[in-house]
């Protein structure tokens, strides 16, 4: 089971019951300066007193997410202390090894771990940045599932620290999964992969949306000659490195043998960049989950516990409360409608960090009646509320095409979506309505709704284009077609392409920049999180301490500086200074 809480957390990791700890490692020097002997927790009892005095101690550490441990659940006790004591003292915040700058790339293994080849078909690795909810991974879990279901082999690595929720559904799939930062230190990632791509025999690699998995593959297309590799990409952002990831399809496009876009729209902005189109692939997104089917009387009943008016159209709305979902300017549009008189009902799907700034609009334009935001749900609570929707709303800032936009449209519910992205290669004039960005949109997704709140009949007609359009089209089956089709293009190319791909020291050196980009921009992100998201009062003290910080890391790497951290004397000291200060 993957671990959701850490002792990075602090207090308010012990101040919430969950399950804690399955063992403590702890050097014997630091118990000895709480107790005079070394005295083993007893198994089952609660670790909270302890880790609370080791905190009032100055020390505190971390916690290891992944680790070759079994273990079984102990009965309770009866001496165990319900009320363990937290610290009086604010928790220590310890400090990782830092990696030095230009670390030297390690090679090779010590070890050889030749797995079986797969003789029912490919081996195909997926390196992905995290396994989280939304419309990519949903995509991710399902092209996995139709090789599985093909005799493919899956091996997933994801490639940055996260909360990886979704790794159980990945899992459904495929046990081979690695979480690289839970288990390696950065400079081990380029042979770790290397590793796995030889040991489980990978003929094809799939970057999918993990910036460090394009900067690796000058390295890994040196070292892998007989691997295929190919990448994934569904919308391109513009407010993020100019493009994001179908940027570096563009950019690292001689290192792959095939780009997969989602979209005839992202395929032109990349070959405009430059790409070259006769290795770009459009492969739309199918869906394989059947919508939900109500009666009359069963709609009426779920409308009735949700508090909805049965009498009122409803309006439906799902995505990441976020920037690109535009949250706010949904909150516009629905208080105009309400302001033209329209009756009607809005479900909002979804989490995010606009969450308040939304539920705060919502309260000043007095829409509490209308409009219930339900925060996220199962993919099938998901289906089943589609069933009693009418039009789904998404004015997005960027869209490749949005899976809840395939579903909605599987489920007859008519989409009133922005002009954006491929979007446009989805939704017509017989299925539904496109609303440009520009001053006057709110009263253009006004107009549209009032006029399909007015139109009972004309939805029906372009709720059934949109069911049929789906099914012909955009369902799953038809998508693992395509994806087997281009995986052997793709290994055509590659058996085409010359070898070597480049010289492999210069390989070794993008590899070992592209490792230095990451623990860069990893610092700054820190200390982004961690002292710039506040006020200008409270910023310009903490982003020169971490600044601090960082100059000091890099001392800490000389031989003389190392020597005198080791001596007795100056770690007593600083270790009581670290007690005084906390």
């Amino acid at each position: 089971m993957p671990v959701r809480h850490s002792l990075s957390q602090g207090k308010y990791y012990l101040e919430h019951p969950h399950p804690k700890v399955r063992g403590i490692v702890v050097r014997k020097s630091v118990i000895l300066q709480m107790s005079e002997e070394v005295a083993p927790l007893v198994d089952g009892r609660d670790p909270t007193s302890f880790l609370a005095r080791l905190a009032d101690a100055g020390h505190w550490g971390f916690t290891i997410a992944e680790f070759l441990q079994t273990f079984s659940k102990v009965s309770s006790r009866q001496d165990l202390d319900d009320s363990p004591s937290l610290p009086l003292k604010p928790v220590p915040s310890p400090q990782r090894r830092y990696p030095s700058a230009y670390e030297t790339l390690p090679e090779g293994v010590v070890f050889n771990n030749p797995l079986k080849g797969n003789v029912r078909g490919r081996r195909v690795m997926f390196l992905l940045p995290w396994m989280v909810e939304g419309g990519a991974d949903r995509v991710n879990i399902d092209l996995i599932q139709g090789l599985v279901a093909g005799g493919a082999d899956v091996t997933v690595c994801a490639t940055l620290e996260a909360d990886h929720r979704w790794q159980d559904k990945f899992a459904e799939w495929t046990a081979d999964i690695f979480i690289l930062p839970n288990i390696l230190s950065l400079s081990d990632f380029p042979r770790f992969l290397l590793y796995l791509i030889a040991s489980r025999q990978i003929d094809t690699v799939l970057v999918a949306g993990s910036t460090l998995g394009y900067q690796l593959l000058p390295y890994l297309r040196t070292q892998a000659p007989a691997t295929t590799f190919l990448d994934l990409s569904h919308t391109e952002e513009m407010h993020w490195l100019n493009g994001g990831h179908p940027r570096f399809g563009v950019g690292y496009q001689d290192a792959l043998d095939m780009n997969v876009v989602s979209t005839r729209h992202l395929s032109e902005w990349m070959v405009e960049r430059n790409a070259d189109a006769g290795k770009v692939r459009v492969m739309y997104t199918g869906i394989k989950s059947h919508p939900v089917s109500l009666s009359q009387t069963q709609r009426a009943e779920k409308q009735r516990g949700l508090g909805l008016d049965e009498q009122a159209f409803t309006i439906i709305f799902a995505g990441r409360m976020c920037d690109q979902k535009r949250p706010l300017k949904l909150a516009e549009i629905l208080n105009g409608l309400k302001q033209a008189g329209i009756r009607f009902n809005a479900l909002i799907i979804g989490e995010g960090e606009l969450r308040p700034a939304f539920e705060a609009s919502i309260k000043q334009y007095g829409l509490g009646a209308e409009v219930h935001v339900i925060g996220a749900k199962p993919h099938a609570e998901w289906l089943s509320l589609l069933a009693i929707s009418d039009v789904l709303l998404m004015p997005s800032e960027y869209e490749g095409i949005s899976v809840a936009l395939l579903e909605s449209m599987a489920a007859g519910v008519v989409p009133v979506v922005a002009d954006v992205g491929g979007q446009d290669e989805l939704v017509g004039e017989e299925t539904g309505y496109l609303v440009p960005h520009g001053e006057d949109e709110v009263s253009r997704y006004v107009d549209v709704l009032k006029v399909l709140s007015k139109d009972p009949a004309m939805r029906e007609r372009k709720a059934q284009a949109c069911r049929q359009l789906i099914e012909a089209h955009y369902t799953a089956a038809a998508t693992n077609r395509q994806w087997l089709q281009i995986l052997d293009e793709a290994q055509a190319n590659r058996a085409q392409s010359p070898q070597p791909f480049m010289a492999a020291g210069l390989a070794r050196e993008l590899a070992t920049t592209a490792l230095e980009n990451r623990r860069v921009t990893s610092y700054l992100d820190y200390l982004y999180s961690t002292h710039c998201l506040t006020n200008d009062a409270q910023t310009e003290v903490p982003v020169k301490s971490g600044i601090l910080r960082l100059l000091i890391s890099q001392v800490r790497q000389y031989p003389f500086t190392k020597y005198l951290l080791k001596n007795p004397l100056i770690k007593k000291v600083a270790q009581k200074l670290k007690v005084l200060v906390s």
